[in-house]
């Protein structure tokens, strides 16, 4: 059996039986995303030319991130905060390679699109900030600190998709969208309003945007600037 269809195969299981501990069995979280982790992380190590160590080291701040969430979200909140928002700084310094492909410039940054969209998400992850920060009130800087990375993050993602071709940027895209409606569903479950439907649609998602993000970053080196400009 080769190692492309193996790792597939990998990821197939770990994110079944992470669809099965959402809905049964959520103590076992803790290994389910273990496994999910592991298998992404292999499926990098398979597909890719070159290996960057810092995309293995980024998996293992998420995974820390993610077992300490289903450990105690309030209790470690946070050292999750510290350990996400290392993460996707992590993520960002990965990024740079595609940014200078596409060439950071203020005409593409004040684009209307672009300016709609990260409107939006900002909106959107204050009024949840806004919602839950009367259980974080001694954690609030660290959870300030987080959203400016994390929608830095998602700026970075969104700038590479709008300004590339979409045929390797699209995982981007992917990735940054399901990182955002965890990111929501996750502050909402753990601080606002637990309902167990909510522990699926994130575990499936993240599942998709670890898969998505390493994709990316497998392709990476075949991202090509695109001409467009969006206005």
């Amino acid at each position: 059996m080769g190692k492309k269809k193996l790792a597939y195969q990998f990821i197939s299981l770990s994110g079944a039986l992470l669809l099965l501990t959402s809905v049964f069995n959520h103590e076992w979280l803790i290994y389910s995303k273990t496994l999910v982790v592991c298998s992404v992380s292999f499926y990098y190590i398979v597909e890719v030319v070159r290996i960057n160590y810092l995309v293995l080291v980024a998996m293992l701040l998420v995974l820390t991130a993610e077992i300490l969430s289903v450990i105690d979200f309030k209790g470690y909140f946070r050292i999750i905060n510290i350990v996400a928002s290392i993460y996707y700084c992590l993520n960002m310094i990965l990024l740079w390679e595609s940014l200078q492909k596409v060439k950071i410039q203020i005409k593409k940054i004040f684009t209307l699109q672009l300016l709609i969209t990260m409107g939006l998400i900002i909106y959107v992850v204050y009024s949840v900030a806004d919602m839950i920060s009367i259980n974080v009130i001694d954690d609030q800087l660290y959870l300030n600190i987080l959203i400016v990375f994390f929608i830095s993050f998602i700026g970075f993602c969104y700038y590479i998709y709008l300004n590339s071709k979409t045929v390797v940027s699209s995982s981007l895209m992917i990735a940054a969208s399901c990182f955002l409606i965890v990111n929501i569903l996750t502050t909402l479950n753990k601080l606002y309003i637990y309902l167990d439907i909510f522990v699926v649609i994130i575990n499936v998602l993240q599942l998709f945007g670890h898969y998505f993000l390493v994709k990316f970053f497998i392709e990476q080196k075949d991202l090509k600037p695109d001409n467009i400009e969006f206005f």
